[in-house]
């Protein structure tokens, strides 16, 4: 595959993925507890997860970036990366739950927001970054108030303070990013960088026009069959029904019209994956240039090509 969209640089992949919309994290409670809850663990997980984005851009050899920890000028974190012949530097000083805690209470000098503001003003006038995110890993719920301090005390009316560009995070979407696994960032990424790519086009294609069950035999069953087991029987896809099918026996029979399913003469089929290369080149895309488990790689195609609501 290839990279078709130019527009994206690594910055905004970064703000594609701390979104709410794309957080698939459910769990009960507050994600930053434990410890997640260390700002040593949100400075490390924060910075693997740029390296995931900056390793996409590389395996398609189309970026020079780096990214490191380095916890000075008011920056914990801080990404460089060109785009347009020019490079752009970004600082991330990121807030953790325990921190907050700590300092609750304090005189507003060793406050939280006294400390953003010193950290703010060394970013600002450092001349190392064009922009300085803050970003607060804590309880939204039990901390509505500091959120609104920030943005009242730091963010308003200086979105852009001496050439810096200025943004705070809402905690909501710091969980969106830090809860995505590496295949998850890759499936994301891809989406985003290739979606004008003929391989991803061809694979929405080879399933797009069949019907809900017919997507769902294939999304399932398409991957035991590349891992080398062929057979299935009639009855563990009849467990795929959705209740709106008129003609079950039809819709088998499309499967088969596609190259999709053979008939074994039995009370079953056989799975013909490579008669859809494109779902194909894309698991091995998962496989060979992102080092993908099988597992992972399924996850990926699913993610690129699959509507969730569906497989349900």
């Amino acid at each position: 595959m290839r990279i078709t969209n130019d527009d994206y640089s690594p910055i905004q992949l970064v703000s594609e993925l701390s979104t709410r919309e794309t957080c698939k994290w459910n769990g009960h409670g507050s994600f930053f507890v434990e410890e997640k809850a260390k700002h040593e663990w949100i400075v490390e997980a924060w910075t693997e997860k740029l390296d995931e984005i900056l390793n996409l851009f590389q395996r398609y050899g189309t970026l020079a970036a780096s990214c490191q920890s380095v916890r000075d000028n008011g920056i914990d974190v801080y990404l460089t990366f060109t785009k347009d012949d020019k490079a752009h530097r970004v600082g991330f000083q990121l807030k953790s739950e325990s921190e907050v805690l700590r300092d609750k209470g304090t005189n507003e000098k060793h406050s939280v927001i006294g400390a953003l503001k010193r950290q703010a003003y060394e970013a600002i006038h450092s001349g190392k970054v064009d922009e300085w995110w803050i970003v607060p890993c804590i309880n939204y719920d039990k901390h509505p108030k500091l959120i609104q301090q920030l943005n009242a005390e730091i963010i308003v009316g200086k979105s852009n303070h001496n050439g810096v560009e200025i943004k705070l995070v809402d905690p909501r979407d710091a969980i969106s990013f830090l809860s995505k696994d590496s295949g998850e960032i890759d499936a994301l990424c891809t989406l985003l960088l290739c979606c004008e790519d003929e391989i991803l086009k061809g694979a929405i294609r080879e399933i797009e026009d069949l019907t809900v069950f017919q997507r769902k035999c294939i999304l399932t069953f398409m991957w035991q069959a590349l891992d080398g087991n062929e057979s299935v029987r009639s009855d563990d896809m009849m467990y795929l029904e959705t209740g709106d099918e008129e003609d079950i026996a039809t819709e088998f029979a499309h499967l088969e019209d596609i190259g999709f399913l053979e008939s074994n003469g039995g009370d079953g089929f056989i799975i013909r994956p490579y008669n859809l290369p494109g779902i194909c080149a894309l698991y091995f895309e998962g496989r060979v240039r992102h080092g993908m488990s099988a597992s992972g790689a399924e996850s990926f195609v699913m993610t690129l090509i699959s509507n969730p609501d569906e497989m349900d």
